[in-house]
């Protein structure tokens, strides 16, 4: 709120000047984990929930629900600050694959006509490969279009089952899963990636009963709905065996936010659908599980409804929970701030596995000293915009974006720990003193993201079938995301 603004400016000040322990600095290594013992070759499954903001499930204080994610994070380890390094999938699973920004491996863009998709680079070693390299099985089941084998994400996978990129069906992925895991032999450590996309639009439909249970939230949401809102929700939402104007049903954001929380809710399912066939296997006497997404969900927060559009953390902040043999949590939830650049490097050191190419992540488990600044970037059609965090500030810095005033700037800053919702920027403000603290956390902004030959890759046509498919998810160009 602009009250807080004062105070904050004469924080900035401090920070700018360099005086004291306030000088703006990364996160330090978690100290939060404590790793009593490295288990040896046991089975990891990797699940993602595509387009899983943290704030809408359950155990995060959201609306969804979600008692199986809820439950398996209470019952393990839960985070409450992670962060995707891009807002879209493509560059985001790349990330995730090889522990390199968007800007380092380069798969950040769809480009010409007919339109081509980059396709992850082969001199790139996966997280799969590794697993494979060291003797484990390795399978993937994938429901996003954007995962197909064309672009690359194969690599290192012996099985990989892209099938289901044409259906929102998580049971029908899960059952897939479970399918596989029974020509698994007892004893065979393997490697196991889902990735679901029951929360991605378009999103499922609405039913009567939903409407009826929850019309009170729908008529007190007197949030402003603007015309690309009231063109989305004509567009996105559904409703079984009627429709908004039969119904006189307002066309508020929540409606919106119904259908996606119902999404989530179809997730959890799905999970728990196959949580209940893997624990009576083998496998889950002794197992490594993380469960988290790949980026988040506007929901016209910002004058947009899907996303790939900005870095603000509707777009960037996710769940993320996981199960590690060995591995105890002195605080709860874990106030650590990771990302999944991290994935690869505390799954390396957990399991003694060797990797190759460089790494920018760190593990959980690392005893380094450095600080750093957790950045992410990969905005679609803008991959220059960057932002970078710690648990106090955030800057993000957007140089592709159009002047919009006589303080124009690139530049926003945001003071997280008192406004997470990313509400008052700062650099907006009238200030000085504001962009003063800017320039104290420019020079990190600019490095965050380490020099990187990007190694050459090919391109991929995405045919008509497929872009058809990608635009009913809401990528390529959609009219309905322009605010």
């Amino acid at each position: 709120m602009r009250v807080a603004l004062p105070l904050l400016a004469s924080t900035l000040l401090v920070l700018a000047a360099g005086c004291g322990p306030d000088v703006p600095q990364g996160e330090p290594a978690c100290s939060a984990l404590h790793l009593d013992h490295k288990p040896t070759r046991i089975p990891v499954i990797l699940v993602i929930n595509d387009a899983m903001r943290r704030d809408r499930l359950g155990i995060y204080g959201g609306r969804a629900e979600t008692p199986v994610f809820d439950r398996f994070a209470r019952e393990n380890l839960l985070f409450d600050e992670a962060f995707s390094q891009a807002p879209w999938t493509l560059p985001s699973v790349s990330t995730l694959f090889t522990s390199l920004y968007p800007s380092q491996h380069g798969m950040q863009t769809i480009a010409g006509s007919p339109r081509e998709a980059l396709v992850l680079p082969e001199t790139l070693t996966t997280l799969a490969e590794v697993f494979r390299d060291a003797g484990y099985k390795t399978a993937a089941f994938v429901s996003n279009p954007w995962m197909g084998k064309r672009s690359g994400f194969a690599q290192g996978f012996e099985t990989y089952e892209e099938s289901a990129s044409w259906s929102h069906d998580g049971m029908a992925l899960s059952d897939a899963a479970l399918a596989w895991l029974r020509t698994v032999p007892d004893g065979a450590p393997f490697f196991l990636y889902l990735h679901y996309i029951d929360s991605h639009r378009p999103y499922p439909a609405l039913e009567l009963d939903e409407l009826r249970a929850q019309a009170e939230r729908i008529r007190s949401d007197a949030r402003p709905v603007s015309e690309p809102a009231r063109r989305a929700i004509a567009a996105w939402i559904s409703i079984k065996d009627g429709g908004l104007t039969g119904l006189l049903v307002e066309r508020r954001i929540a409606l919106l936010e119904m259908a996606y929380e119902k999404g989530i809710a179809n997730f959890d399912r799905a999970f728990g659908h196959f949580l209940s066939g893997f624990d009576a296997s083998w496998a889950a006497r002794d197992s490594a599980m993380i469960v988290t997404s790949d980026h988040g969900e506007s929901l016209f927060d910002r004058g947009y409804g899907n996303h790939g559009q900005s870095l603000h953390d509707d777009e960037i902040a996710i769940p993320m929970a996981a199960r590690l043999p060995g591995v105890r949590a002195s605080v709860d939830p874990i106030p650590c701030q990771v990302g999944l650049i991290d994935v690869v490097p505390t799954l390396c050191d957990y399991l003694d596995l060797k990797c190759t190419q460089p790494l920018f992540g760190r593990s959980w488990f690392g005893a380094s000293q450095d600080r750093r600044w957790l950045a992410a970037e990969g905005v679609g059609g803008q991959p220059r915009h960057r932002t970078i965090r710690n648990r106090e500030w955030k800057l993000l810095w957007e140089p592709d974006l159009p002047p919009d005033g006589p303080l124009a700037s690139p530049f926003r800053l945001y003071r997280i720990d008192a406004d997470p919702g990313e509400r008052t920027d700062l650099a907006r403000s009238e200030a000085a003193d504001a962009r003063r603290g800017i320039e104290a956390m420019e020079p990190a902004l600019r490095n965050a993201v380490p020099p990187f030959e990007v190694p050459a890759g090919n391109v991929a046509p995405i045919d008509p079938a497929l872009e058809e498919r990608l635009r009913g998810l809401g990528y390529l160009d959609d009219p309905q995301q322009q605010p």
